[in-house]
């Protein structure tokens, strides 16, 4: 049976841990051939986020976690996944279930296929505001002129095989542009669609002066580490 790893950093996602959880297993009664590997990655949440993925431990030990004692940002929690993971494959998503979940399952058809990395490609962008949008399609518009790749789309939303994991695990730079990352590291490339969820609970972290500086710091560091 094939192990799939699900590398989801979260920052103060208490009220999306089980659902998430939930909406996972849920997602695997459909892939007879897979079990999965969860592993969390608390990025120093503020609220009970880390007791509630000990909790679902418990109960479950296929859900596993990697915990920051304070927040270092959604890309060192992804790489700390990474690292950490040990599925045949792996796929990033976000805890927010804007990413559904049920999307694994052509990815992993296509992984099955001999696909090696399996990009989500947004069909939408969901509800965001107009400010959101305009930021997004400049730095998209930038990223991929600077990188020579179309972006525009582009999510963390992806399935990476564990060769081209252990490659991204060799990568010292403590600052990454993760989505730009898996395009540049090779392998053998397709894309899935999906639609962007609705948020399950909560609200969105990024404020437009985070935005902003995730934006400059991606580019930099996207340049720097090619």
């Amino acid at each position: 049976m094939d192990k799939i790893s699900l590398i989801v950093p979260c920052y103060n996602e208490e009220s999306n841990v089980e659902p998430f959880y939930t909406a996972i297993a849920e997602t695997f009664k459909a892939m007879p051939d897979a079990d999965f590997e969860l592993m969390y990655v608390n990025d120093g949440s503020k609220d009970n986020t880390l007791q509630k993925i000990e909790e679902l431990n418990k109960k479950d030990n296929r859900v596993k976690c990697v915990s920051f004692a304070r927040n270092f940002g959604k890309e060192a929690a992804l790489f700390a996944g990474i690292r950490n993971v040990t599925g045949d494959c792996a796929v990033v998503l976000d805890a927010d279930l804007q990413h559904p979940p049920a999307v694994i399952i052509e990815m992993y058809a296509k992984w099955k296929e001999g696909f090696e990395v399996i990009e989500g490609v947004k069909t939408d962008r969901g509800k965001e505001g107009l400010f959101h949008k305009l930021f997004t399609k400049v730095f998209y518009g930038m990223i991929s002129h600077a990188v020579g790749m179309d972006m525009k789309n582009s999510s963390d939303y992806k399935l990476l095989d564990k060769k081209v994991v252990a490659e991204l695990a060799k990568l010292k730079e403590r600052n990454t542009f993760f989505r730009a990352l898996s395009f540049w590291v090779g392998f053998k490339k397709t894309t899935v669609y999906y639609e962007v969820a609705e948020r399950a609970s909560g609200v969105s972290k990024w404020s437009t002066k985070s935005l902003i500086r995730y934006a400059i710091n991606n580019m930099i560091c996207f340049c720097y580490t090619t």
